[in-house]
């Protein structure tokens, strides 16, 4: 169980500064009004910006898609706990982090 949740969690993070390095190569490249001071950059805001951002190749929306995952990569580690404990055959602590997910899906819907 323990060496499952810690492999995702390393995965997660190690693969979101992976995207983020790569975002921040591809608009220091392509994109220097991004790290200026100056009013300029736009950043993406919604998940549908960061999508049609990432296939245009927008470096601003590569390092937003890594912030999603890294901001994901806590979510999964409890749905991977859920099928832990379904596994396990403990309905307790099942229930209880099938809750935990339920109101983090609830909290993302709501913004």
């Amino acid at each position: 169980m323990d060496t499952a949740i810690t492999m995702l969690l390393r995965i997660g993070v190690l693969l979101s500064v992976g995207i983020i390095a790569v975002g921040m190569a591809i608009a220091f490249v392509h994109e220097p009004v991004s790290f200026s001071t100056s009013p300029g950059a736009h950043f993406p805001n919604t998940i549908g910006e960061v999508i049609a951002g990432v296939r245009y190749g927008s470096g601003q929306a590569i390092m937003m898609a890594g912030l999603l995952v890294l901001i994901a990569t806590p979510v999964a580690r409890v749905a991977l706990s859920i099928v832990i404990f379904v596994i396990e055959r403990d309905r307790l602590y099942a229930a209880i982090t099938a809750a935990v997910f339920v109101i983090l899906m609830i909290a993302f819907a709501v913004g």
